[in-house]
């Protein structure tokens, strides 16, 4: 079972070399892209958490698969492979994000629609939330063909759901009371 508690100990620190770096953007598109990457490949998470393969045959992969990686993300990655932790990544990653936002007090906000935004919904959304939250928002957007109109908003941890199949779900409920 992974525990966010050992996956914030290691966002914190790699947060806190990427700030003393003054490379956090950076480091944060490097440990998405790298999370990423390894969730397309079809086995290469099997490959990283299985435990009779060597941790130095791990981290030789890693260095080969991902040669542009940075010092800090690279060391991290070494670190979780040798303390057997290599199925935390994208967990730790989740981490990150949170640690960053914390930091810079940006709120975290997950907008799920049926097309994309367009600019000036996404400047509408962005606005209005930066107002209500009073602080600065980071969207992360992502577009999921089964709803039919709508959106669906996560907010630190509450979830707005304003999508059809929301509508229409409730009236379901309602009709068959």
């Amino acid at each position: 079972m992974k525990s966010r508690e050992i996956a914030s100990r290691y966002a914190t620190a790699l947060y806190d070399v990427a700030v003393e770096q003054e490379s956090v953007p950076a480091v944060e598109g490097e440990l998405r892209d790298l999370v990423e990457e390894i969730a397309q490949v079809e086995d290469f998470q099997r490959f990283l958490t299985h435990p009779l393969i060597s941790r130095e045959t791990k981290i030789d992969l890693v260095q080969k698969a991902f040669p542009e990686i940075s010092p800090a993300v690279g060391n991290m990655v070494g670190l979780l492979i040798r303390n057997r932790r290599e199925g935390y990544l994208d967990l730790i990653y989740d981490e990150f994000l949170e640690v960053r936002a914390a930091a810079e007090n940006t709120a975290r906000i997950r907008v799920v629609t049926a097309t994309a935004l367009t600019n000036e919904d996404r400047k509408a959304l962005k606005d209005r939330l930066q107002q209500a939250l009073g602080k600065s928002v980071s969207l992360e957007e992502r577009v999921e063909e089964g709803l039919l109109a709508g959106a669906r908003i996560e907010v630190e941890g509450r979830t707005i759901d304003v999508s059809l199949r929301a509508k229409l779900s409730e009236l379901r409920s309602s009709l068959e009371r």
